[in-house]
């Protein structure tokens, strides 16, 4: 039973951060900031304390609300009206920090130390006579390690340390240096400005601190006395100075490095602790920054001994929070005595510092090593010791993670560590466990914070720090708000300043018996005794034993506490059940009795649990019953023990307490409850004679039963209860026959004892089957072997022995039995067997087949057993012939005479068919299981097998045909087989016919069994009932399998078999049967049609076994004739197509598309698809026929029976009365509105997709070589034909449909102009849209670009111009429909409407090809442009000078023919532009001549240039032929150079391919011509390049020919450039020089030339000969 203990005394869960963060946005006085704790000296070895410091504490008022919490707070309320009244603030100054010790100190705003004492006096204000304006606010303080020194850091870098006693004026005054001062002589200390965060005392010393501030500096300060006075020397340990340019030289080089944000986010010196250690010598600092931890020992020399980074593991979504905590050595006391190396056991701890990374908490052990040999080097854990020093090792040991950030730790005790978290939430963590035991919520306390680090280390969240991780934000600090001292918890808070302990397990328990929460109380308690919760957290010894001893009293005390407490004022108005509380009459005192009732049944329930877990059982039957009995709720008592008793926990009650029990229980009728318990009692413990009497005043014989066995071991006095109760019942139900109807009442009465004697007589019959199997007797535990043996032997005994049985063997009487009337029937034999059989002989022979499964009947035993075996009964027995009668005639029984007993017994008259049948399935399935033991005659067994094939009834039929399965097993019949089958058949034994058949090979006969009596619906017969039906298929298949063991003669006989019921077969299960035959009886599939007409359901399965495999080969979406299966059909096709429109109307298409032309035959499917509706089969099979007209005729069709259902949809009444409804329609079902015009539009796109497959197929067939008309003048198409039969059909189903819904025009185009429409005007507005997609489809259909051949030029045209290009004419088909529009509706409206739409659908088409153009042009001039810019960058030159000759080619004071050439190559490129122009605005047949006439043009210009001697010598060209693809092949080799850009010989801008592969192929080279070479017109030109080219004579020649510059050396025409990827750059004719310096001396000039480009090929085969 759950209670509310339950959930307080469970470590409470720690839910997810967002859940807790979510809950905090509502508290308005806290911050989700969190920081780092300062350091705390919670163990101190002085132990003189001049006040009673726990007393003074305890004696404060409480304000709990919970009495039960983990801690129970306390609030310093004089001290904080001191602190945070207003006269305190303005006096003083605001509260912002403070350290405990023996006194509390407050540090304030205004730099003052208030100094309390535990009774809250106001002790001394230190600082008050001097002006601390300059040194600012508090913010760090710390007690010396005897309390009486205190010390202070300040905002702006002053720190002090004060005499408590003489507050006058500081001991020591460390003021920060101005870093801007250059004539200071300090060496270290903190910078102005700089806030000291944390500082503490060194070991015993008062002049020893260090101290940390914002900055990330950590400083040790020694005070020094001589003869000049007090003087202090600090030293850095850790942290670099601002870069202000003050330092040395070394000093800012490192500073103009980039620095880490950095601060100290925790830090302290190591305490000590009430025994020495070794590691207290070393004044060891910890310290943690946002990337590492460091301990630092102070002595002799400041040093590092540990260091370690910030853990990988920790996610940076946790924020940034680092604290820390020493714990110092203390002496510890072993409970179980002196350990090894120890004195009286104690032994000294190492310590131990806590810290903290974001949410992972780790403890690290300092332990000191040997000690380092003088001058020797022997390092630490991190570096090398002085000489002389141990070196000291660093153990992490343990560690923790929390589900948040935590930002403030603290040490308890030696054995807990308390968190705050970044959500404010204490956590009590058991520092052996690692475990969380209690969580608090310190939101109410408004703990103080301060946000110090923010500023300092906001890069650390913005930028991320060094290793990539990125702060989710820097909490605030709290170490200077939550201080721990002698197991108390001390909070500043913003208002209130509390301090708290953990509640002791006494105190909760106090307190919880105080608000009398009982229950709970007793619950906490047991968990303290069990150890269930945290020890450590409530001051309870780890040991167990010591536990024990501690809590056992008070547990106890609580439960009769609380006991005598809620029983006293009960009295006997409480029900003892819960019943009774409804007996009340008043309402609300039902209410409050049932409430009462529950309260006590928790409080019996956790007593009970209390007593039972502490062993204290003697109590519970003594005082707590006392409590109950004298409160009269005894009910409540026995319910509470009772499942203590059921589940065996407590085994052993008191008779006086077994008797109230029986008592209560039997006179509220929970007879199986009372017996359930007797039977898990321990029966010696039990007073036979009150149990075994109270057991058959109440009937309860299951008990009783119990009691006789186990207590007694005697089995045969229940029998003779049982007796007794048949006889009784046998004698009752004799007179309710003679009697009659004459008394109703008496019969009634009777019923009820009838129906009782009848249930308990039942019990005999399981009682038997129990004892005979080796179990006990209700409870269904084993006996041992030899209580089992005797058991079984006694029962065997009483049933088997013949005649009556006197028991108790001494001074017993006869047990008689009598039958009807006064009729004595113990003379006759067997009277006991007799009796059971006759009462109820199935339940018998059960009880006994299931004794026949045991080896006690395996037969007499051997007379060689050994005098153990016998001893194992009766020790003082020793001889065989002692042993008592009952156990001897035990094992001398078998099976086979309690069989020839059976036989004999029901062989009688008095016994029925419906009796004897029992005895013959027993006896065959016993017969066959066990043949060693039991053999009976073949006459005998056949009669049993005769009588077993007459059932008396249906209901024990198939029992009997199992038993004819065993009994033929292991009996072969001498009668012939077919006259047993016909036994079998005439009674329906399939099951046995079936063995019959496979054992005999008579494979057909056994197929015909399974068909044999099937319904024809069900397709279930009696062979298939309890089996399954893959059975009859499995058969089929392994006989006519091709590794079957059957003759050709057998097999034959099986298909016949199969043929003759393939009717049954397929109702059975056509998909497997389809299966069957196609896979081994091919040509059965033809019955399918006549033998299963009847059954069209059938024949659809059965099809559609068939076709899904040839439907989803893969890789086919139609399949060929010639794969087909020969039951593939036209038969089957087209009756499959029929099915598949009764059954599974949406697989019609999807069948339809896996058919040929000519696969099915139209009269015999379409007559199906139009009566099922299935017009989208219909279309598809006349399109896939070619019948585009009909398949149009029918959509037209369709369409109109479309048009009648969209107008059902709108009722004549609201037509009417439109425009008295001022437009608005009512009752319009929408969804099925949408629907239907859904349904509309698809056929209306279904129906221009037809016509324009028809109108291409047309176009296609009828184009040739020479362009013919598609048809006669005036005379449409077929094509045209159904386009205007479909458009015409849209427009008539638009223009009825909106007569209907808008019989006033004016309606219409009055709503079509409105913001909103309504149902009708969308519907007419979607049919308009209809019309015009319909009209977009013929656009498209009728102007599609068909190429056509005329005198071997390749034209193009389009059907909308009206041309005979196509079939389709979109003019012609427009004029018919106009006409016919105009005959049949005379109306202007009428026309104008059907032209708005024709002239919509234009518009429509011409804005999207307008918006189409126009995103093309915009893409098209981007890439353009990128393209033009790529080459325009050209390839920049590795150097101005030729790679051979190193004459100047580029660049300043650069040959002037490369200018000029670049010029006129300029020209021509805009003439060639033009040329482009000009032939594009005359046309394509023109162009040849247009560019004949530059090149004439060209050529006359290139004469004159050379009359000039500006070209040189006569051109004789390398590549003859003017064709223009020539030369832009050849131009694709090269690319043009300079510094403007690069352009093609075109003049236009190259596309991005072929500049993009210019770019990347590594061997192509690049061709630049200084002059304009001959070779550039537009019939020759093989490349060009921005510095023109040479002419073809200075190419062969290497430079020779004539110059503007001359001949020599100096005046060498300036021949092409070649510049490779590599951007090496040559003259051609110094590159050429070098590769054929190899080869002989060119012949002539025309062969080297020739030789040039055969050889390299120009533009491919020349390699840098600086690269290569």
């Amino acid at each position: 039973m759950s209670s509310t203990s339950d959930l307080l005394l469970a470590s409470p869960p720690l839910r997810p951060f967002d859940l807790r963060f979510h809950s905090r946005l509502e508290s308005p006085a806290y911050s989700l900031r969190s920081s780092s704790p300062s350091p705390s000296l919670a163990q101190s070895r002085i132990s003189s304390i001049s006040m009673p410091f726990d007393d003074a504490l305890d004696s404060l008022p409480r304000d709990d609300k919970l009495p039960w919490e983990v801690v129970r707070w306390t609030k310093l309320r004089k001290l904080s009206s001191q602190v945070y009244s207003e006269a305190g603030k303005h006096h003083f100054g605001a509260p912002t920090c403070f350290a405990v010790g023996t006194t509390i100190a407050v540090g304030t705003a205004k730099g003052l130390i208030l100094i309390f004492d535990y009774n809250q006096n106001l002790l001394t204000a230190i600082g008050s006579n001097i002006n601390l304006t300059e040194a600012g606010a508090v913010t760090a303080v710390a007690y010396s390690h005897d309390h009486t020194y205190v010390a202070s850091g300040h905002e702006r870098g002053h720190i002090y340390i004060w005499h408590i006693k003489r507050p006058l004026t500081p001991r020591v005054h460390i003021p920060p240096f101005d870093p801007l001062r250059p004539d200071h002589n300090r060496h270290d200390g903190h910078v102005s400005d700089a806030k000291i965060l944390h500082i503490g005392f060194i070991a015993k010393r008062h002049s020893v601190i260090t101290s940390a501030d914002d900055k990330g500096m950590a400083f040790y300060h020694v005070s020094l006395q001589n003869l000049m006075g007090k003087q202090v020397q600090s030293t850095r340990l850790v942290g670099r100075y601002p870069s202000l340019g003050l330092r040395t030289d070394t000093q800012t080089q490192t500073q103009t490095r980039q620095r880490k944000a950095t601060s100290v986010l925790a830090f302290a010196p190591m305490p000590l602790g009430n025994s020495p250690h070794p590691v207290e010598t070393r004044g060891l600092v910890a310290l943690m920054t946002p990337h590492i931890l460091v301990i630092i020992s102070t002595s002799p020399t400041a040093q590092t001994q540990y260091k370690t980074g910030r853990p990988k593991s920790i996610s940076d979504t946790m924020g940034l929070s680092g604290c820390l905590d020493w714990f110092p050595a203390i002496s510890v006391k072993h409970v179980k005595g002196a350990q090894n190396g120890t004195t009286n056991g104690i032994h000294n701890s190492n310590p131990r510092l806590a810290y903290c990374w974001s949410n992972m908490v780790m403890i690290l052990d300092v332990a000191v090593g040997a000690h380092a040999p003088e001058g020797s080097k022997e390092s630490g854990t991190n570096g090398p010791n002085p000489p002389g020093m141990h070196h000291l090792d660093f153990t992490q040991v343990k560690k923790f993670v929390a589900d948040e950030a935590i930002v403030s730790l603290r040490w308890l005790n030696s054995q807990i560590i308390v968190l705050v978290t970044i959500t404010q939430r204490l956590l009590i963590l058991n520092e052996h466990t690692m475990r969380v035991s209690d969580t608090v919520d310190l939101v109410p306390r408004q703990i103080m914070h301060h946000d110090y680090f923010s500023k300092q280390l906001n890069e650390l969240v913005i930028n991320g720090g060094a290793g990539g991780e990125h702060y989710a934000t820097i909490p605030d600090a709290f170490f200077n708000s939550f201080r721990t001292f002698k197991g108390r918890i001390f909070l500043l808070g913003s208002y209130e300043f509390v301090v708290g302990h953990l509640s002791s397990w006494a105190e909760r328990l106090m307190s919880m018996m105080e608000t009398e929460k009982f229950a709970e109380a007793i619950r906490l308690a047991t968990k303290y005794y069990t150890g269930e919760t945290d020890q450590v957290t409530i001051g309870l010894p780890e040991d167990e034993n010591a536990r024990h001893d501690t809590v056992y009293d008070k547990l106890i005390d609580t439960v009769l506490t609380a006991l005598r407490y809620e029983l006293s004022d009960s009295g006997s108005s409480t029900p003892t059940t819960p019943t009774a509380a409804t007996a009340a009459t008043d309402e609300q005192q039902e209410i409050d009795t049932d409430a009462q009732y529950r309260q006590i049944a928790e409080l019996a329930d956790a007593s009970f649990e209390a007593l039972y877990v502490a062993d204290a059982l003697d109590v519970l039957f003594d005082s707590v019953y006392d409590y109950f009995e004298n409160a009269n709720l005894r009910g409540i008592y026995f319910e509470t023990l009772e499942p203590y008793i059921v589940s065996e926990k407590i085994l052993s009650v008191p008779p006086a307490i077994v008797k109230e029990l029986i008592n209560i229980y039997a006179s509220l009728a929970l007879n199986d409850r009372l017996e359930e318990m007797i039977c898990h009692l321990d029966t010696s413990t039990l007073d036979i004679d009150q149990v075994t009497t109270l057991c058959r005043n109440y009937g309860l014989y299951d008990a009783l039963v119990y009691v006789w066995n186990q207590a007694l071991g005697d089995y045969i006095s229940p029998m003779a209860d049982f007796m007794k109760l048949i006889s009784r019942y046998l004698k009752l139900t004799s007179s309710i026959s003679s009697t009659g109807s004459n008394a109703d009442v008496a019969s009634a009465a009777n019923d009820n004892v009838v129906e009782k004697l009848r249930l308990d007589i039942a019990k005999v019959y399981s009682y038997l089957s129990y004892i005979f199997t080796s179990r006990v007797y209700p409870t269904g535990q084993y006996l041992d072997d030899d209580d089992a043996a005797a058991a079984k032997s006694s029962l065997y005994y009483f049933l088997f022995l013949g005649t009556t049985v006197t028991w108790p063997r001494e001074f017993g009487t006869e047990i008689l039995v009598e039958a009807e009337g006064d009729e004595k029937s113990s003379q006759q034999s067997f009277p006991y067997l007799r009796l059971l059989l006759k009462y109820d002989a199935p339940a018998f022979v059960a009880a006994m087949n299931e004794a026949f499964e045991d080896t006690f009947l395996n037969g007499a035993q051997d007379e060689t057993e050994s005098d153990e075996e016998e001893d194992a009964y009766d020790e003082t027995k020793t001889k065989r012939h002692e042993l008592p009668d009952d156990v001897i005639f035990g094992r001398a029984l078998s099976r086979q005479y309690i069989v020839n007993i059976l036989l004999e017994i029901l062989s009688g008259a008095e016994f029925s068919p419906k009796e004897t049948i029992y005895l013959d399935m027993f006896i065959a399935r016993n017969a066959a299981k066990y043949p060693q033991f039991i053999s009976l005659s073949d006459y005998l067994l056949r009669q049993v097998m005769l009588r077993l094939c007459a059932p008396p009834s249906s209901e024990i039929a198939d029992d009997c045909q199992l038993s004819v399965e065993y009994l033929l097993s292991a009996y072969r019949p001498e009668v012939l087989l077919d006259d047993l089958v016909k036994t079998f058949v005439q009674v329906r034994y399939f099951r046995v016919l079936k063995w019959i058949f496979r054992t005999q090979k008579q494979y057909a006969r056994l197929i015909s069994v399974y068909f044999e009596g099937m319904d024809a619906d069900t397709g279930t017969s009696a062979a298939t009932t309890y089996g399954s039906r893959d059975e009859v298929f499995s058969t089929i298949e392994e006989c006519l399998a091709s590794k079957s063991e059957l003759s050709p003669e057998q097999r034959t006989q099986v298909r016949a078999a199969v043929a003759e019921n393939f009717r049954n077969l397929v109702i059975m299960d056509p998909g497997r049967a389809a299966e069957v035959v196609e896979r081994h009886m091919p040509e059965l599939h033809g019955g399918i049609y006549d033998k299963l007409s009847d059954r069209r359901d059938l024949q659809f399965k059965y099809l559609q076994s068939l076709f899904k495999p040839e439907l989803h080969r893969e890789g086919m979406t139609v399949l060929p004739r010639t794969q087909r299966a020969k039951w593939n059909t036209q038969q089957a096709r087209e009756t499959y197509i029929r099915l598949l429109c009764e059954f599974d109307q949406g697989k019609v298409i999807n069948f339809l598309r896996y058919l040929q032309k000519g696969d099915v035959r139209l009269s015999k499917v379409l007559s199906a698809l139009e009566s099922a509706g299935v017009i989208d089969g219909e279309i598809f099979l006349l399109r896939s026929e070619g019948q585009y007209a009909e398949s149009i005729r029918r959509l037209i069709s369709h369409l109109g029976y479309l048009k009648q259902n969209l107008l059902k949809l709108y009722p004549d009444s609201v037509s009417r009365g439109r425009t008295r409804n001022r437009g608005r329609w009512v009752h319009v079902d929408e969804r099925k509105l949408v629907e239907a015009e859904h349904t509309l539009q698809h056929y209306v796109i279904l129906g221009a997709r037809l016509c324009t497959e028809r109108s291409k197929k047309m176009a296609s067939a009828t184009t040739s070589a020479t362009v013919t008309t598609s048809s006669a003048a005036g005379k449409l198409s077929e094509s045209e034909m159904i386009w205007l039969d479909l458009i015409d059909s849209i427009v008539a189903l638009t223009r009825d449909v909106s007569s209907t819904l808008f019989p006033d025009i004016t309606v219409f185009e009055k709503m079509s102009h409105s913001s909103s429409y309504d149902s009708p005007t969308k519907t007419i507005l979607f049919l308009r849209r209809l019309v015009q997609d319909v009209f977009s489809a013929l656009l498209a259909a009728t102007t599609t670009t068909t190429k056509v051949i005329v005198h071997n030029v390749s034209t193009s045209a389009t059907g909308a111009t009206g041309g005979p290009s196509t079939t389709t004419s979109f003019l012609r088909i427009l004029e018919a429909f106009l006409a016919r529009t105009a005959a049949a509706s005379p109306s202007v409206v009428d026309l104008r409407n059907v032209l708005a739409n024709i002239f919509e659908a234009y518009i429509y088409e011409r804005q999207l090809l307008t918006l189409t153009n126009r995103l093309l042009n915009k893409d098209l001039m981007v890439h353009v442009s990128k393209v033009y810019e790529m080459r325009q960058e050209g390839w920049r030159v590795g150097g101005q000078t030729c790679e051979v000759c190193g004459r100047k080619v580029c660049g300043p004071n650069a040959p002037a023919e490369i200018l000029d050439a670049w010029e006129r190559k300029l020209v021509d490129v805009e003439k060639r532009r033009q040329v482009r122009f000009e032939a594009r605005a005359k046309g394509v047949a023109d162009r040849v001549e247009v560019e004949a006439e530059y090149e004439d043009e060209n050529e006359e210009e290139e004469e004159e240039d050379g009359r000039r001697g500006r070209t040189g010598q006569a051109r004789t060209t390398l590549i003859t032929g003017s064709s223009g693809q020539q030369r832009r092949r050849q131009r694709q080799h090269g690319k043009m150079m300079s510094g403007s850009g690069a352009i093609d010989e075109d003049g236009g801008e190259g596309d991005e391919s072929s500049a993009t592969t210019a770019a990347t192929d590594e061997q192509r080279t690049v061709f630049v011509r200084p002059g304009e070479d001959m070779l550039d017109s537009p019939a020759n030109a093989l490349a060009n390049g921005p510095a023109g080219g040479a002419t073809e004579s200075e190419m062969t020649s290497g430079g020779g020919g004539s110059s503007r510059r001359g001949s020599g050396p100096s005046s060498e025409p300036v021949s092409s450039l070649v510049m490779f990827k590599c951007r090496h750059i040559y003259h051609r004719h110094c590159l050429e020089k070098v590769l054929d310096s190899g080869r002989g001396p060119a012949t002539t000039t025309t062969t080297s030339a020739a030789s040039l480009v055969k050889d390299r090929g120009i533009g491919e085969g020349y390699k840098c000969i600086l690269c290569d």
